[in-house]
């Protein structure tokens, strides 16, 4: 009897441990898993609010590069239309004089200068430059003193001679396939390779009377200063 009583409590004694261990298994496995929730939460709440701290920077890059992308667009716009103007200047479509003057001499018209080509291969076979160049567009402008001679576009000029006819050749080139040509009796104010803009004087009239006798090419070829001269008012 005695014997079964311990027997009893020996079992008692042996499921209260077996009991006690689980117990204490499945708080630790309970713990380990609140741990591991816990950690995997933090870690969800860090990547989250690093996420939408990175989307934050994403969107605020892209708003900096967009605005980066607007203002170069603007720059180049702009640059495109100071060139377009820059180019536009050396265009020779000015007029070639400043103050008081008159045409003496329009260009001639081409069935005009036909015949008096015709007119001059037959009296001469030759014929020197300066016949060459009154022939076939030349604008001839009477000036008093005072007025100016000025470059009708921005360019270098190509050439400075001397003229027997007029006195002086200047020759302007503005380095897009038009050459301006002015011919006059006055010392030139500019010098060969000089850069010059449109308005600069290149001669000066000081006498009480002068007369300009201006010329245009384009792509070496003589054209008419009507055709591109730019007249306003």
């Amino acid at each position: 009897m005695k014997k079964d009583v311990e027997n009893n409590k020996k079992s008692g004694n042996l499921l209260m441990y077996w009991l006690l261990m689980m117990s204490m298994f499945f708080f630790a496995v309970t713990v380990i898993i609140f741990v591991g929730f816990v950690k995997i939460k933090k870690e969800f709440e860090t990547l989250r609010d690093t996420s939408f701290a990175q989307s934050s920077e994403y969107e605020t890059e892209i708003s900096n590069l967009q605005q980066k992308v607007a203002l170069l667009a603007e720059r180049v716009s702009i640059d495109n239309e100071y060139k377009s103007i820059e180019e536009a200047k050396k265009n020779p479509f000015g007029i070639p004089v400043s103050g008081q003057a008159t045409i003496v001499s329009e260009p001639k018209d081409e069935e005009d200068d036909t015949e008096n080509e015709n007119q001059n291969n037959d009296q001469n076979s030759e014929t020197s430059f300066e016949d060459d160049l009154m022939n076939p567009y030349t604008l001839e402008i009477s000036l008093v003193r005072g007025s100016k001679i000025i470059a009708a576009g921005n360019g270098i000029v190509d050439e400075i001679s001397e003229d027997d006819l007029y006195g002086y050749i200047v020759k302007i080139n503005h380095q897009n396939g038009y050459v301006s040509i002015y011919r006059y009796n006055e010392e030139p104010k500019v010098s060969k390779g000089d850069e010059v803009l449109k308005g600069q004087m290149i001669f000066e009239v000081t006498k009480n009377k002068g007369t300009l006798a201006y010329h245009i090419l384009y792509e070496n070829t003589y054209i008419n200063p009507f055709d591109v001269i730019e007249i306003s008012g």
